[in-house]
């Protein structure tokens, strides 16, 4: 096989010292159980497919798809070697030699035909106002929640500017290793979003558009809530709840501390559960697995939905739309035992 995007990433095949670290916390090696279910392996296959040693076959690819991007390898990895960014030039290189899921190319084309990953015909609830505001596919298509959302903002004193024909920002084709179609989609992704300076409020998009767009500059919807909610004296709502943190928040932008000290001051009592901050446990959605392999997502999501049970609270709080959304599956499949909200949702509430 022609590796020329895992070349980019010899030096970290190399370092990699094998000493399994990254097993600790794996959601799908803890599910599957197979050693090319964790990082360590998924490394010597991709050192195999780089060197020729191996030859791709369907099942490398399902090894080096089945993955959620979640970083707890990462965080553990004393070499700080990071995996998904090998993962992705791995896919990459496995696209272009053919291995392609038809479930991929379903996501992609309904993508560049309709501006997002659902394939409909979708409407931004656009404002005219000063700071540019990106939805992202997700609350674009929840478009009550996000008219909900641009409350807070507007009640925290800034004026939304958010466009009609918002499209996707390019991360399934990123993700799933598309390098040409994500090109196609960046560029239009430019030319429907002009803007430098935005806030996101989408985990996923914020996470995303800071590693493929280093000349944009996104700030993340919890950050501005963060500043600005403590002069605007919020309602206490006198709940408790236990809280997931997405790993994009926590591990990927470092952010464990901020929503809990927003969660303290509208006044909700947290219960941890066991695996939390920068330990939490993936939901199951990231990395394109709902589209690679929605069996295992399910079963992760049930493994932490099971944990917030643990919790003996009756709400799960999240921020990631995604993890919002494959938790809240976990939960309906159980007889909604525990209600799955947004994080933003209860700032809202606040500030009503």
């Amino acid at each position: 096989m022609k590796a020329k995007h895992l070349k980019k990433w010899e030096s970290e095949l190399n370092i990699c010292i094998r000493c399994a670290y990254c097993f600790e916390g794996c959601p799908v090696f803890k599910e599957l159980g197979w050693e090319s279910d964790g990082a360590r392996g998924k490394i010597i296959l991709m050192y195999g497919l780089f060197t020729g040693e191996l030859e791709p076959s369907q099942y490398i690819a399902d090894k080096i798809f089945e993955c959620t991007f979640c970083k707890d390898c990462v965080e553990r990895c004393s070499a700080d070697i990071s995996v998904p960014d090998i993962l992705t030039a791995a896919r990459a290189d496995l696209v272009e030699n053919g291995f392609k899921y038809e479930e991929h190319e379903e996501l992609l084309n309904k993508i560049e035909e309709t501006g997002n990953i659902f394939g409909k015909e979708l409407k931004t609830p656009a404002r005219s106002g000063e700071i540019p505001v990106l939805l992202g596919c997700r609350l674009k298509e929840r478009r009550e929640d996000a008219e909900r959302y641009l409350e807070i903002l507007e009640k925290l004193d800034i004026k939304p500017l958010v466009v009609e024909d918002e499209v996707c920002c390019g991360m399934p084709q990123g993700v799933l290793g598309y390098k040409n179609r994500l090109k196609k989609q960046m560029d239009t992704f430019r030319k429907r979003f002009p803007y430098k300076d935005f806030i996101c409020m989408c985990t996923t998009c914020v996470f995303f558009i800071n590693k493929a767009y280093p000349d944009l500059n996104p700030t993340y919807i919890i950050e501005e809530i963060y500043k600005r909610l403590p002069a605007h004296n919020p309602k206490k709502l006198g709940i408790s709840v236990t809280y997931h943190d997405p790993c994009n928040v926590s591990r990927g932008m470092d952010m464990v501390e901020e929503p809990r000290e927003i969660l303290n001051l509208i006044g909700v009592e947290l219960v941890e559960m066991e695996k939390h901050g920068k330990e939490t446990f993936c939901c199951g959605g990231g990395g394109g697995m709902l589209v690679t392999n929605k069996e295992l997502s399910d079963k992760l999501a049930k493994t932490r939905y099971q944990q917030a049970i643990d919790t003996e609270v009756d709400t799960l709080v999240t921020l990631c739309p995604t993890c919002e959304l494959n938790l809240r599956n976990a939960s309906d499949r159980d007889g909604g035992k525990v209600k799955v909200k947004n994080l933003l949702d209860l700032i809202w509430e606040a500030l009503s």
